[in-house]
């Protein structure tokens, strides 16, 4: 058993962006990924390709990361589209610099494209008012 009353005491913020991918694309545009049923697949000209990400409304379809291309049905309301990774590089690094501005970088830890930490135990004041 472990004491976690004699481990220092942070505040960590855990930023994950819901269905990055593809509410990028559904933004790009001009629509609402929250009601958008949208899926990124690697190669849309490929029917065995993968489903890098889908929209919340898609994954209601039970259509998820990793499915393949034949496997999305063949539907008017269903978007498939190729990935834009450039904007979505863009994106993330423009975030980066909105969290950056509240903590210094060594309190900042990248995890993946749409993944970070913030350690805010420093910068907890910014936030209250």
């Amino acid at each position: 058993m472990y004491d976690y009353c004699i481990l220092p005491n942070r505040i960590i913020l855990c930023v994950d962006l819901r269905s990055f991918y593809p509410s990028i694309s559904c933004i790009k545009m001009g629509l609402d990924p929250m009601y958008t049923k949208l899926a990124v697949v690697g190669n849309v000209n490929r029917n065995g390709s993968i489903v890098l990400a889908a929209t919340p409304p898609l994954k209601e379809l039970r259509v998820k990361k990793m499915a393949r291309l034949y496997e999305i049905p063949r539907r008017k309301d269903i978007l498939v589209v190729t990935p834009i990774m450039a904007t979505y590089i863009k994106c993330s690094n423009y975030i980066t610099k909105l969290a950056l501005q509240y903590v210094p970088i060594k309190d900042f830890h990248q995890y993946s494209i749409d993944e970070f930490f913030m350690d805010i135990t420093d910068s907890i004041h910014s936030f209250i008012c």
